[in-house]
């Protein structure tokens, strides 16, 4: 990979990396509706609130920044149960 290689890319993969956040968040979201008690809301929104940030964080110019965050998160989409995990 040469220097330019990092800046000329297809910047459709910036919307695909967004797009998983938003799934990740999602599942979030979710388990903050479903929380028993006002501790595992806020466990969660802190959860969603922190992936959105980070995917936000992520330069939009930068080609090997985003195929990291996106490899990142199609492994915890992958990982995340459909329903929340007990807190302790």
């Amino acid at each position: 990979m040469n220097q330019n290689d990092d800046q000329n890319f297809d910047p459709m993969i910036y919307d695909v990396m967004r797009e998983l956040s938003t799934r990740v968040a999602g599942r979030y979201v979710a388990w903050e509706d479903q929380a028993s008690n006002d501790g595992e809301a806020n466990h969660w929104r802190e959860e969603w609130l922190r992936v959105e940030k980070e995917a936000r964080e992520v330069n939009p110019r930068s080609r090997a920044a985003i195929e990291a965050k996106t490899a990142e998160l199609r492994q915890v989409l992958l990982e995340l149960p459909v329903d929340a995990p007990t807190l302790e």
